[in-house]
């Protein structure tokens, strides 16, 4: 303890034999002398002492010092340990144990107010067992380890609190533990921002902002769950977001930006929801997504402004992924959907400002649009290969080269879809594409219409094409099956097939 300080004790108690008041030359001391109620002003100075709270007393600095002014700073060891509903306020706590927290909380239902824990510890604040405290305004700066450790099925609520450094993760959860951040910050650390693993373990947060950090922003695996309301993540190194091994994931109202990676990231089995958020400036995906089982349901989402070469949505190895209400600009590629077991859902939806394709499908996956419209793309939709199709319906494709490309023997059903001013052709199909189009509309084409070469298997049912430079319908050879089809032009080309437009 330091030299001259003293730590005041007052008593609750209302028995003779205890005096209201008492002063004692060590911190240990005090908190031997005190019991439930009482409270403990400590004067300003630095103890070296390696303090335990066992009853629910009041520990705090004095009132109207300057903060830091009381510094529990111990050679070695856990500097403070508190294992009942005690108060502790107004107190900086350091630590130099590499295999130790700082703080640890360990029983009760504690509160702490105005703490600072400036550390080169294993843990910065670790909170474990049947410990459920309530820690507001806290700070906490650990470059050597963990900022906050949540584990073996604790809980508590953290309070505007921040991490202003941490050399591995600043969020840690683990063990079932299931803690609820509300506004607090993670910033400057390295492995994840927020890292949650383990069945049973959750966290809850709202209002919090994660960002600078050397590694994922928030990482979850091994079937941990997780649900942020209105947060931030940016300015990582890796990974907006990933998911690994069943991770379940709740983001509403949330914004991801600034990240050189993907922006979100999932895989084996895990579960995303993703509502009214925002992903940006993204370096590779924007959505991710991998394996059979694993699963994204967004709606009311936008991602824009991609900084790479990649897609903004990548759905693959038989993965699912539903984006209803969404909107996507401003990226080289809009949808890439993959492998036989693939499959996306897009419903009312906008694509537009995109470099190459809008949605591309190949390798037997299955897409189905419906109420979307595509604006300014190279290709609006491209069905690539053998396998791949699903359905279009009820869509629109404005300024396109190309509204429609189906190659390689992939057979997509496309309905009531219209193609306005593409550059080249409204629909193309070539190489044993097939395709069946029904009730669709191609209009202002700088090509044709309808172009199917290669003698495809394609069926044209009711559909018309308006003022399309080049004709309306091309077909280089025999194969296309036409009725009830219409042209705005009074010659077209249709050999070998009945029904030809008129």
């Amino acid at each position: 303890m330091a030299q001259g300080s003293v730590v005041q004790v007052t008593h609750s108690g209302t028995s003779r034999w205890r005096r209201r008041t008492g002063e004692y030359a060590s911190l240990t001391a005090a908190l031997e002398a005190a019991g439930d109620g009482d409270v403990l002003s400590i004067s300003p100075g630095t103890y070296r002492e390696n303090l335990v709270v066992g009853r629910a007393v009041t520990l705090r600095g004095p009132e109207g010092s300057a903060r830091g002014s009381v510094r529990i700073a111990p050679v070695d060891g856990v500097a403070l340990t508190v294992r009942a509903s005690a108060v502790v306020q107004d107190l900086h706590v350091e630590g130099q144990d590499s295999a130790a927290p700082a703080l640890l909380i360990e029983d009760g239902t504690p509160e702490l107010t105005d703490v600072r824990v400036a550390t080169r510890s294993a843990v910065g604040i670790e909170v474990r067992g049947g410990a459920r405290p309530t820690v507001r305004r806290c700070t906490v700066d650990n470059p050597a380890g963990v900022g906050l450790s949540v584990l073996d099925g604790a809980g508590g609520v953290f309070e505007e609190c921040e991490v202003v450094a941490a050399g591995q993760s600043g969020v840690a959860v683990r063990g079932g533990a299931r803690p609820r951040l509300d506004r607090c910050r993670v910033h400057h650390a390295s492995g994840a921002g927020f890292s949650l693993t383990g069945e049973g373990s959750s966290l809850e947060a709202v209002g919090c902002e994660v960002y600078e950090i050397r590694g994922a922003g928030v990482q979850v695996s091994g079937r941990a769950t997780g649900s942020l309301t209105d947060c931030r993540v940016h300015r990582t190194t890796a990974d907006g977001v990933n998911l690994d091994t069943d991770a379940v994931l709740t983001l509403a109202d949330c914004e991801i930006h600034d990240v050189p990676e993907n922006a979100i990231d999932l895989r084996s089995r895990s579960v995303l929801t993703l509502t009214r958020s925002t992903v940006r400036r993204f370096g590779r995906n924007g959505l991710s997504v991998w394996d059979p089982g694993t699963r994204v349901d967004a709606n009311q989402c936008e991602l824009h402004e991609s900084t790479g070469d990649y897609p903004a949505v990548w759905v693959s190895d038989g993965a699912t992924a539903v984006l209803d209400s969404c909107r996507v600009r401003e990226v080289p590629d809009a949808l890439f959907v993959l492998d036989r077991g693939s499959r996306v859902d897009v419903v009312d939806s906008d694509l537009s400002q995109v470099r190459s394709t809008a949605v591309s499908v190949s390798d037997g996956a299955i897409v189905q649009l419906d109420d979307c419209r595509i604006r300014e793309a190279a290709t609006g939709a491209w069905f690539r290969d053998h396998g791949s199709g699903g359905t279009l319906a009820n869509c629109t494709i404005d300024g396109a080269a190309t509204g429609v490309i189906v190659t390689k023997g992939a057979d997509p059903t496309v309905e009531r879809t219209t193609v306005s001013g593409p550059t080249e052709a409204g629909f193309y199909v070539s190489a044993e594409g097939r395709g069946t189009f029904t009730g669709c509309r191609v209009t202002g084409s700088g090509g044709y219409g309808f172009h199917i070469i290669d003698g495809c298997r394609t069926t044209l049912t009711r559909c018309r094409t308006e003022r399309c430079a080049r004709g309306g319908y091309e077909f280089s050879e025999a194969g296309p099956v036409v009725e009830d089809c219409t042209s705005d032009e009074s010659a077209t080309t249709a050999l070998g097939s009945p029904g030809a437009p008129a």
